[in-house]
């Protein structure tokens, strides 16, 4: 007899799954919310503003809403910008080239960029109830016309780039106007004069008083300060007493012009002097200066028919420069 074995043969597999746990999630229903911030259309800045002046600061606006999460393990955060690079070790970020970079204030203090902040322990975190600001700030130059963009500034990020549960966005666009005050040339009729009155070295004329216009003055300028100096066709002759030379197409001879003061005082060419009259508001104002003739040749024993000396026309220029801050 013929007996068939037959076997069941059952293979068995192990299936192996694998599950990945972030280490950041929302919780159940949250996810990413934004913090919208109005700005104004247009935004001013004094034309000579330091770097790191803020330009604007929006009022704070309290978040509520559902984008808390939970962290598993340790974890770091900050902010990622959107409109230029990023960086671990600042709390400003750059608005393209525009030499302008932008701040997240967080509960009144800057948010420092993604992975320069401390570390933070496992657990659940939230958002509500927070104020959070835009600042702008002056990082560099910055050119008439340039635009800061509407939409999102950045995000606060939280371990890994999947995980943002903050966006900044602005409503519109806003053009940045460095400001100055409008500063007109002007002419100084020093009138005539008789050689006699610069018979010896040093003398004089009486002074002339003159204004420098400083018109349509935008408000926001807090500080005003000038300076003058000689130009190459009218260099200085002694610059510490503000007496510049005369031009080359003048025909007197022996004599300069002194810039003075409202108080007579002599003017340093190429110090900085602080416009003290000037408002916050803007407005039109004038300084008050003098000038005078006086006589730069050696005493002789002919007093003013020594040689050198000689009556004729006498012209000079100098330039003056206006700083905003």
């Amino acid at each position: 007899m013929i007996k068939f074995v037959r076997w069941l043969i059952i293979y068995i597999t192990t299936s192996t799954t694998s599950f990945t746990f972030a280490a950041c999630d929302f919780f159940e229903g949250h996810s990413q919310k934004q913090i919208n911030i109005s700005i104004p259309s247009t935004l001013s800045i004094p034309r000579d503003a330091a770097n790191n002046t803020i330009i604007y600061e929006s009022p704070p606006v309290t978040f509520s809403g559902s984008a808390s999460y939970t962290c598993s393990s340790t974890f770091t955060t900050g902010i990622i910008n959107n409109l230029g690079s990023n960086s671990s070790t600042e709390n400003h970020f750059p608005i393209g080239n525009t030499g302008l970079s932008w701040q997240w204030i967080y509960q009144g203090k800057p948010y420092i960029g993604f992975g320069g902040g401390g570390i933070r322990t496992p657990g659940g975190y939230g958002f509500n109830t927070t104020t959070n600001a835009l600042r702008i700030i002056k990082t560099g130059n910055i050119s008439t016309g340039t635009t800061i963009p509407a939409g999102t500034m950045g995000f606060i990020q939280v371990e890994s780039a999947a995980l943002r549960p903050l966006a900044m966005i602005i409503d519109k666009s806003s053009t940045v106007i460095p400001q100055s005050c409008e500063t007109p040339n002007f002419v100084v009729e020093m009138g005539e004069h008789n050689l006699s009155t610069f018979s010896q070295y040093g003398n004089f004329t009486k002074a002339q008083a003159f204004s420098v216009k400083l018109n349509n003055c935008p408000s926001g300028i807090k500080k005003v300060t000038y300076s003058f100096f000689a130009n190459p066709a009218t260099p200085a002759w002694n610059p510490s007493l503000g007496i510049v030379e005369l031009n080359k197409m003048s025909t007197a001879k022996g004599i300069a012009l002194q810039i003075l003061d409202s108080s007579l005082e002599p003017i340093q060419f190429g110090a900085t002097y602080t416009y003290s009259e000037y408002s916050i508001d803007g407005g039109n104002y004038s300084i008050p200066m003098n000038a005078r003739y006086i006589r730069t040749l050696p005493s002789g024993s002919s007093g003013q028919y020594d040689s050198g000396m000689s009556a004729g026309t006498a012209n000079s220029e100098i330039t003056f420069i206006m700083s905003y801050l």
